[in-house]
This record gives C-alpha cells, structure tokens and sequence, in this order.
C-alpha cells in the first residue's frame, strides 16, 4: 500500500512541476542558451536508462558486465551516431540484445 502512496505522490509531484513550467513561461522566446541545452535531454536520458542495465547486469557485489548486453549497447550506440534517430537505436539495441542473448543461452 505505501508504494502505490509514494507512486502516486510523486506522479502528483511531478505533473506539478511540469504543469509549472508550462503554465508560467512568458509568451517571449526561450533564451538560446537553454534551447541549445535541449539538445542534449534525449541523449542525456537514452544514456541514463541503458548504461545502469549494461553495466550491472544483477551482481549486488558490484560492476558485473554481460557480453550480450554490452555488445548490443556497443550496436545501438553506433547505430545512434550513424542514423540520429532515437527509435530506430532503441529498437535495434533491443532486437540484437534478444538475438544475443538467445545465442548466449
């Protein structure tokens, strides 16, 4: 019962600061300086979800790096450099992570 109290109070949370940010931007123009800084939020949050299950791969001791899914996060990343486009990186990283687990297993 308390997670679905803490998940609740925190998406509550969260949509209130969104709803914020929203409702109390001026009508001028987003500063360049930080239009160029949202360049770097898809990026920022692709590495931020991938790198933790690349990286500790259920280990509690520590730093635990399986092949299959470090060679599947190596493919999307190249993928990402080539193509620029974030669904076809995250659908690549996940087809060639199921083909190389299932040639692992």
């Amino acid at each position: 019962m308390r997670f679905y109290l803490l998940f609740g109070v925190l998406a509550v949370a969260l949509l209130v600061i969104k709803g914020l940010f929203l409702c109390f931007v001026p009508n001028r123009k987003i500063p360049p300086f930080l239009e160029r800084s949202f360049r770097y939020i898809p990026p920022a949050v692709l590495a931020a979800l991938i790198a933790p299950s690349v990286f500790y791969a259920g280990n509690p001791a520590g730093l635990d790096v399986s092949p299959a899914r470090l060679a599947a996060g190596l493919a999307a990343f190249t993928v990402a450099l080539r193509t620029k486009n974030i669904l076809i990186t995250i659908a690549t990283g996940m087809i060639l992570l199921w083909v190389f687990s299932f040639l692992s297993a």
